[in-house]
């Protein structure tokens, strides 16, 4: 590297004649002669001046590999393993503590020598003079990162491993105390294996046991929020919380404020889950019986004895559900009768009067429900027999369900009317009560129906050519007429 003296240090200020006098002097003299103070005041300015070049220059160097170092350092950490093992001696390699030799090369060594190598020569004996000063601090620097780098690994299996582990105990029996102990001991194990200190393992042990607690109690009131609230609130307040208190073992973890807010939620879920059973009784009692006789299937929730007493109490809960459960007795008993002929209804009305029991109320009981449901069947099919055996006869639906023209209407006929007699029933009535309504607006219509309605009744005349059934026929349409107009006189009134 050149250096240009400034010009400002070639300009003589002593006395005018010393140019003359030196230049008088034999070379001999001139080398016995010390220089002056002037002279010696330029060479030292000049070193001066050649040290701080040459020390700018040096820490702009050691400012471009500060810059690489710090560049190879983030490359290492980006391609280290997880957990960081190795981190430190891939970088800076290993040094004897009781010599201070290098033991093991690392890649810092490499990147040193090799900037210092390629430094101008003035400038390499400053950079190298650097490198164990680098080395020691880059040496705690990535042993700090790969220590934070296993801390990190830890915590993240941790968090892992415990978010299954809660996992499963959200899912789990909140009774089933092995599996609990069995899913907490498995997180704990863990935390003790773990590079923690002293306080900061308690800590995570106090962490990990409350969030068990607090995720098994939220499973209890899952399942059993009347429960929970009971036993949170005879916690929150307890004087002695001490192991003898009831729901001890599964709330001593807890902090006061997961008590409160458990509580709270605790007391909301009971709430809500009466007014839902509440609803599901009062739904399955309005519906389930004639869903159950017309299907054999309610769909809904079907409450319990335990939902009756949650939301009325034992006594009353207990008469409701009985009331509840002779009904859907009933309607058991109605879906089982649903085919049967009414001589077979009345066979078993007859059997069930007549069985002897030692048990009084026994049979009260068992007769109750077949009685209603014998009872309800038979005035459905009294009240509507077409209507009964298209509900009942999938066969006979399909066959009203495709009419279209007369000859239709004669098939659909005869499939109620036969599936009529099948059943034993006196009173033939060919049409539902629905059609035969529709079927007497027809034959009284005016202009302002369309073609298709006032010939409905004109179809099913011409339909039932058998004299027996015209006549049935003629009696169900002169009986809807009758009834039609009877309501629409009571509208009027």
């Amino acid at each position: 590297m050149a250096h240009i003296i400034p010009l400002s240090v070639t300009q003589r200020r002593g006395d005018a004649g010393s140019a003359m006098r030196l230049a008088d002097a034999s070379l001999a003299e001139a080398a016995a002669r010390p220089l002056d103070e002037y002279w010696q005041a330029v060479a030292a300015h000049h070193q001066q001046r050649l040290a701080q070049q040459q020390a700018f220059d040096t820490e702009i160097a050691a400012h471009r590999l500060d810059g690489e170092i710090a560049s190879a350092e983030a490359d290492t950490v980006a391609n280290a393993p997880a957990d960081g093992e190795g981190l430190h001696h891939v970088m800076y390699g290993e040094i004897d503590r009781h010599s201070g030799r290098v033991v093991q090369k690392g890649r810092f060594d490499t990147l040193l020598d090799t900037f210092v190598n390629q430094a101008p020569p003035e400038l390499r004996p400053g950079l190298a003079s650097r490198k164990e000063a680098l080395r020691e601090a880059g040496s705690v620097r990535m042993a700090m990162r790969q220590l934070q780098r296993r801390v990190e690994y830890e915590r993240d299996h941790l968090a892992t491993i415990q978010a299954e582990e809660l996992d499963t105990i959200a899912k789990s029996d909140p009774d089933d105390i092995p599996a609990f102990d069995a899913a907490r001991r498995t997180g704990l194990d863990l935390i003790a294996k773990m590079n923690l200190d002293a306080e900061s393992r308690q800590k995570a042990e106090a962490a990990w046991r409350e969030s068990t607690a607090r995720t098994r109690l939220e499973a209890l009131i899952a399942r059993n929020p009347k429960r929970a609230a009971e036993m949170l609130g005879a916690w929150s307040v307890a004087n002695d919380r001490q192991a003898g208190t009831a729901g001890a073992e599964a709330l001593a973890d807890l902090s006061p404020e997961d008590t409160r807010r458990l509580l709270g939620q605790a007391r909301t879920a009971t709430a809500t889950r009466l007014i839902e059973v509440r609803a599901n009784i009062d739904l399955a009692s309005q519906n389930g019986p004639d869903a159950i006789a017309n299907t054999g299937n309610y769909p809904g929730a079907m409450p319990s004895p335990a939902d009756f007493t949650d939301v009325y109490g034992v006594e009353e809960g207990g008469k409701r559900y009985h009331d509840f459960s002779r009904k859907i007795d009933a309607g058991r008993q109605a879906f089982g009768m649903r085919t049967m002929p009414n001589q077979a209804i009345h066979a078993m009305l007859r059997d069930a009067a007549s069985a002897t029991t030692t048990s009084q109320e026994k049979v009260r009981s068992n007769h109750d429900p077949l009685a209603e449901a014998a009872n309800e069947t038979l005035r459905a099919r009294t009240a509507d027999p077409g209507a009964y055996v298209r509900r009942v006869f999938p066969i006979v639906d399909e066959a009203w369900k495709n009419v279209s023209d007369t000859k239709g209407h004669q098939n659909a006929i005869l499939w109620s009317v036969s599936a009529q007699h099948q059943l034993g029933l006196e009173d033939i009535q060919p049409l539902p009560n629905a059609i035969a309504e529709d079927a007497v607006i027809a034959l009284i219509g005016d202009n302002s129906q369309s073609e298709e309605t006032r010939a409905l009744g004109r179809i099913l005349l011409d339909a039932t050519t058998d004299t027996y059934l015209r006549m049935s026929l003629v009696k169900q349409l002169i009986y809807s007429s009758i009834m039609m107009s009877l309501s629409a006189n009571r509208r009027v009134r």
